[in-house]
């Protein structure tokens, strides 16, 4: 907000109130309020909402008492007026509510076109309306004092206002419900006086009477009325008449609208069946697929549901009679499965995906048994099973639940950690970061500073013997080099891992500065390369190892190595190639690497919108008797993990 606004609202919102006087003449013109349209008004781009005078809520005219500055826009206000207004009646083209406050936005027509205007109430008239509403029995007097005698009493119906009490619309403390005096005409005595609360000045229209649902209206018996006319106030929220089966009550909002309906329409799966057209409200029986006969519907409910299933249908069925939306049922997308779900943590039961928690329900830490699965449309995958209270469906805990194939047993379980970054602008055939060289083109290809890379992705640096060291001190991957050599040297834990063959020897820069090939970039620190608009990005995902329970025996001439693996998609999607992620590597410590057995994830199923759950496999032939192996994920030449241990093939 510019300070011009700020010091507009701080005008807006100082509130002075005044002592308010009675005036029975009610001197200045009488205004006519002009009938209400049936059609809203145009929708208004001004910084406050405001009403236009046929809308039945802001007076035609209004009565300026002192000058008053003017503006072209009220953007303008902050500054000097444009001009001023001396003290006249003026057409209102618009004001804002409630116009009438301390201080209030008045849009109004002069011979210099249409003007802006902030008017204080003392400063301003306004005369009654012409003709108001009465919505009670309300008592007449003679004179506007309560302690003289009343002449007699008025029920409800439309009367008119001759005159009202001087500054009559000044609600005491901004209390609507403040009392204000009015004089009316009657046929049989004459002019008289009555006394309402502010907000019960207004007229009452008729509409055409239309069955809505309220929600959570304990005066409203199932929360079913019928709307047979509107009261438009000044000084009050439009109010809805409501017919009820326990009488007339008040409203002061819509509710969804009830249709007549004959359709038939089928439930394809189970689909709940409630008392109110409400997905947390009572349930009366879950419906198996049948088809039900709907005698009424709601086409746009706002209570619990998607633009996807907007309709609520109130049906006969042989529960009763209910309300059913076919978003509260079993996806009819859902899939059979096969797959164990070792639950780590309490998961909560829903009666279907993203429904209610089913009788707070939750299934503890064990092994469950899904019947189906069903991806919705954010990427979670949730799984249906058959629980001490029913069918019901649960979504996993991405953190910590494991999905276990057929005769999968995890030995190891690796999950996305963190996501290291870094970026530099292409300017030319150069990278750069701020004012610095990153990279430059040689031979279609871009060569990138592994300082600034290492910065980004928290390796360290050290030299020795003319080689350079690159050490992920958190993660325990390094990597080291030498200026001209196409070889290099990838690190776990300090240790050398295996020698990496490079795309082109490391280049060095004037400044001291290696630089390495963007294959060798990828290869080395494992990193994605994208150009993201006039850059290119280097993005380097971290992930936590833990080795669970890999075997020392088997009776059999393998043995095999499973890893359960939780992955981001967000740089990485699901379907991208196997080989961008890390790769698992079993060998044999001594044996020739061409022996040694190597996997892939393989995507098993999404767990939420940024995350999908893989398995690796990896059987190694064993002979009898000791066998010493080694364990190893890895990206390109980046170590990940690595892990010597022995098993023993006792057949």
């Amino acid at each position: 907000m510019s300070w011009k606004k700020a010091a507009i609202a701080a005008v807006v919102g100082a509130q002075v109130m005044m002592t308010c006087a009675f005036d029975a003449s009610a001197e200045g013109p009488t205004v006519v309020w002009k009938p209400i349209p049936s059609v809203q008004p145009e929708f208004q781009h001004e910084m406050f909402p405001s009403e236009v005078p046929e809308s039945g809520r802001v007076p035609a005219v209004i009565q300026l008492l002192s000058n008053v500055p003017y503006y072209d826009k009220y953007e303008d206000s902050g500054g000097p007026p444009q001009g001023y207004l001396a003290p006249q009646e003026v057409h209102v083209v618009k004001a804002g509510m409630p116009w009438s406050e301390t201080y209030n936005w008045w849009k109004v027509s002069t011979w210099l076109g249409d003007k802006w205007i902030n008017v204080p109430s003392k400063a301003l008239d306004v005369a009654p309306p012409k003709q108001i509403s009465l919505l009670d029995n309300t008592l007449m007097y003679a004179n506007p004092n309560t302690d003289s005698p009343s002449t007699g009493s008025l029920a409800p119906q439309d009367v008119e206002v001759v005159a009202a009490a001087k500054r009559w619309f000044v609600a005491e403390n901004f209390d609507y419900n403040t009392m204000t005096w009015l004089k009316i005409h009657t046929t049989w005595l004459g002019d008289q006086w009555i006394q309402i609360p502010l907000n019960r000045i207004g007229t009452l229209r008729s509409v055409v009477p239309e069955k809505e649902y309220f929600l959570n209206v304990s005066s409203i018996p199932q929360g079913v009325g019928e709307i047979t006319a509107e009261f438009i106030s000044p000084f009050n929220s439009t109010g809805y008449r409501v017919e009820t089966m326990s009488g007339v009550q008040w409203m002061f909002y819509r509710g969804a609208k009830i249709e007549e309906s004959q359709e038939s329409l089928a439930l394809d799966t189970r689909t709940t069946l409630f008392a109110q057209p409400y997905s947390y409200g009572e349930e009366v029986a879950i419906l198996q697929p049948q088809k039900v006969d709907v005698f009424e519907r709601i086409n746009n409910n706002p209570y619990g549901n998607t633009p996807d299933e907007p309709i609520w249908y109130h049906v006969h069925t042989s529960a009763g009679d209910g309300w059913v939306n076919k978003q509260f049922a079993d996806p009819i997308a859902a899939k059979p499965t096969d797959v164990a779900i070792e639950l780590k943590s309490n998961a909560q039961l829903m009666n279907y995906p993203a429904g209610n928690w089913y009788k707070f329900a939750q299934a503890s830490p064990q092994i469950v048994h899904p019947i189906r699965y069903w991806d919705d449309p954010l990427g979670n995958r949730w799984y249906q099973i058959d629980s001490y209270v029913g069918l019901v469906w649960f979504k996993l805990n991405p953190y910590t639940d494991h999905i276990v194939g057929e005769g999968f047993d995890p030995a190891i379980d690796m999950s996305f950690y963190t996501l290291y970054y870094n970026s530099a602008k292409i300017d030319g055939d150069e990278l750069k970061f701020q004012d610095r060289q990153v990279g430059y083109i040689r031979d279609n290809a871009w060569y990138v500073s592994i300082p600034f890379l290492s910065e980004g992705f928290r390796y360290d640096k050290s030299e020795s013997g003319g080689w350079t060291t690159y050490q992920n001190t958190n993660f325990g991957n390094g990597f080291r080099i030498q200026a001209g050599s196409l070889q290099a040297t990838t690190l776990w834990n300090g240790k050398e891992v295996h020698q990496v063959n490079l795309t082109a020897a490391p280049q060095v820069s004037s400044n001291g500065e290696i630089y390495l090939n963007e294959a060798d970039v990828r290869n080395l620190f494992g990193s994605l390369i994208a150009k993201v608009d006039n850059s290119l990005t280097f993005t380097l995902q971290a992930y936590k190892v833990t080795a669970l329970a890999i075997p020392t025996s088997v009776d059999s001439d393998q043995m095999v190595l499973n890893v359960a693996f939780r992955d981001s998609t967000q740089q990485l999607p699901a379907g991208a190639s196997p080989e961008l992620r890390p790769k698992l590597t079993v060998e044999e410590i001594g044996a020739q690497p061409t022996e040694a057995i190597q996997a892939y994830p393989k995507w098993v199923a999404p767990i939420q919108w940024d995350m999908a759950f893989f398995q690796y496999q990896a059987a190694k032939p064993l002979k009898v008797g000791q066998n010493q192996l080694r364990a190893r994920l890895e990206i390109g030449g980046r170590v990940l993990w690595q892990q010597e241990f022995t098993v023993l093939r006792t057949k």
